[in-house]
């Protein structure tokens, strides 16, 4: 079972952020991100709701211990909203193709 720290860390590298650059974003020091990430500091309720914004995963994914981040489907989801109708179509086609594709 992963700790909050531990998804947190997880949740970063796989969307290729540095320490650095996820402190600056969240207005707080790189020191603090360590130690969150080493679980040697907790994480206040306001910066759980910016980590979670940031890293486009709900608060439960990160707090529950009954699930584990799904980045591939989180982020797809989260940049998937954000497309045109035209965009999101052309999506949903191409993943109509490649289902058909493999049978």
């Amino acid at each position: 079972m992963e700790t909050i720290g531990e998804k947190l860390k997880i949740a970063r590298e796989y969307l290729g952020l540095t320490q650095e650059q996820v402190a600056k974003t969240l207005g707080i020091s790189r020191n603090a991100i360590i130690n969150i990430e080493n679980n040697s500091r907790s994480v206040k309720s306001n910066e759980l709701f910016n980590f979670s914004k940031l890293y486009g995963i709900t608060m439960e994914e990160i707090v529950s211990d009954e699930k584990q981040i799904n980045m591939n489907f989180s982020t797809f989801a989260s940049g998937f909203e954000k497309l045109s109708k035209k965009d999101q179509q052309e999506i949903l086609n191409l993943i109509k193709f490649k289902n058909s594709y493999k049978e």
